[in-house]
């Protein structure tokens, strides 16, 4: 069933309503919660209340919770902006791993294989309203950005000083040192997080 049947049938808006929230939604485009939203003939609590509910799905306060660094970093932030998404939990169970992403519709099964090729998770949906999902991605990505130029150029710098050198030949064929390795390593993961490499990319580059 649509949603506005759904919410009619719930008796949260009357058959007037859909109507000129249906008009409203052909006129400014959108989703039809956003049109009662703005028309004033829904909360958005209320809705997200009754989308959890019916969805089955979890509701998740972005403003009341603090997100891990290590699980924002799983996607990049030119990503999360793209489909205004955040990774809120990570949790292995019977040997996968299981992301928890907040998202303002949870029923977008192509967004959800989506995520789940770029994060090698599979994807659980959680919902948030689309404003605290933007704010949430303001919050997490700027802290982490200082971070990741830092750490980006810091090593390019090595990674380019190791190969610039005017060695002999002989050391120039000799394999890089595990701690080049390493350092070419979390420079492709920081290109991948960051949106400049796909996972396939940076899987033929290591």
């Amino acid at each position: 069933m649509k949603l506005g049947n759904m919410l009619k049938e719930a008796g949260l808006i009357n058959p007037i309503q859909l109507k000129s929230a249906l008009s409203y939604q052909r006129s400014s485009g959108g989703r039809l919660g956003s049109a009662l939203i703005a028309l004033k003939y829904i909360s958005e609590d209320t809705l997200l209340d009754f989308l959890a509910e019916q969805l089955k799905v979890t509701r998740i306060d972005l403003s009341r919770r603090r997100l891990s660094e290590d699980i924002v970093r799983s996607l990049p932030e030119s990503k999360a902006r793209q489909y205004n998404v955040i990774p809120v939990a990570r949790k292995e169970h019977g040997g996968a791993l299981y992301l928890l992403v907040a998202m303002s519709d949870p029923t977008n099964l192509g967004l959800t294989d989506e995520l789940q090729a770029l994060t090698g998770c599979r994807i659980r949906p959680a919902l948030a309203s689309e404003d605290s999902i933007r704010e949430a991605i303001d919050t997490y990505y700027s802290a982490l950005s200082g971070e990741d130029e830092s750490s980006l150029s810091e090593a390019l710098d090595q990674i380019l000083l190791a190969s610039g050198r005017s060695e002999p030949s002989a050391d120039a064929a000799r394999p890089w040192s595990d701690a080049q390795a390493d350092r070419l390593h979390r420079l492709v993961e920081l290109l991948v997080r960051k949106g400049v490499l796909s996972v396939e990319e940076a899987r033929s580059l290591q």
